[in-house]
């Protein structure tokens, strides 16, 4: 599979794609073109500080929903990385109109735009949450998505699978929570989460026994997933990016390897996050897939970055560095 001189990554200011854009500059030809599309909505203006040299960076402020938009920043490409829209927990239940119309009929469009320009190579970002509660699920697994966002993800990729017999060319790559440093570095999923609250001296919250299952993969790790896709033809069309699925508690070991001194309280408020998710990547593997980034190591840099932060203390109180 030749490599791409022109590639267009949307949502490239986001939590991926900011690890992204910098990764490929190490990959990429000299006199290539990385592409960055974002509405800046969830993305981030500091994305774009700091890029590495040996590529040319390109950058385009709209929205997927734009058809203007998305006739120039398809305009001369070779590929397409396809990461905006709108992401929640796999058990949100929260916007779901809003999701519907960015993720599923967003990626519609674009799969139309590119068939329309002739961009026929497109690898798109999906979530192992499209499979719902249990597991181990394999790509071969039936998917029961559970809520809307992981709904809308199921069927932006059937409408990107229905566009095979018009001469699309897609990857779908199903990863984990994200979790681990990147340029722009979200913290709502649970695993940064628990970092953060570690990082800030406040205890981690435990819904139920914590033996529940969640798919995860480091921001990296995921980087080169999408890296190994763009660069060697892999039999299949979609693939789990999944590094492990820890348990909650073995996530706060992770933790407490670094910061034993974290409490953590249990409680039954919620019962829907009792649900365990299991995924395996053993395709991915196969296919030349290796991840890097270990759970420790990935909740040890996050912590390094607050290791300067001090808990405020009453009056009269000793202070003491977190």
């Amino acid at each position: 599979m030749p490599t791409p001189s022109t590639l267009l990554v949307t949502g490239g200011c986001g939590y991926l794609g900011s690890q992204l854009i910098r990764d490929l500059a190490a990959w990429l030809p000299p006199r290539s073109s990385v592409r960055v599309l974002d509405n800046l909505q969830t993305g981030q203006i500091r994305a774009l500080m700091d890029l590495p040299g040996g590529v040319a960076y390109e950058w385009i402020e709209g929205d997927i929903l734009d058809p203007s938009i998305l006739r120039l920043a398809l305009r001369g490409c070779d590929a397409v990385v396809h990461l905006a829209g709108l992401v929640r927990t796999p058990l949100s239940f929260d916007h779901p109109a809003w999701l519907g119309q960015i993720n599923h009929w967003g990626t519609a469009q674009l799969v139309e735009a590119c068939l329309a320009t002739g961009v026929a190579r497109l690898i798109f970002t999906s979530t192992s949450a499209v499979y719902g509660a249990g597991g181990p699920h394999d790509e071969g697994s039936l998917c029961r998505p559970t809520g809307p966002y992981a709904q809308s993800k199921l069927d932006a990729e059937q409408a990107i699978l229905a566009a095979t017999t018009r001469g699309l060319r897609p990857t779908i790559l199903r990863t984990g929570s994200l979790y681990g440093l990147a340029p722009v570095t979200r913290f709502d999923a649970f695993a940064n989460r628990f970092a953060y609250l570690a990082g800030v001296g406040r205890p981690l919250t435990v819904y139920g026994d914590g033996v529940q299952r969640r798919p995860l993969v480091h921001v990296r790790d995921a980087a080169a997933a999408i890296r190994l896709a763009l660069q060697q033809p892999l039999p299949g069309l979609i693939y789990n990016v999944v590094t492990a699925s820890p348990s909650v508690l073995e996530v706060v070991d992770a933790v407490h390897a670094t910061r034993p001194d974290i409490p953590v309280h249990f409680t039954e408020q919620d019962i829907r996050t009792h649900v365990s998710f299991e995924v395996e990547a053993g395709a991915l593997r196969a296919a030349g897939w290796q991840p890097e980034v270990g759970l420790v190591a990935g909740i040890e840099e996050l912590l390094a970055r607050f290791v300067h932060l001090r808990r405020a203390q009453p009056a009269g109180s000793e202070v003491d560095e977190i």
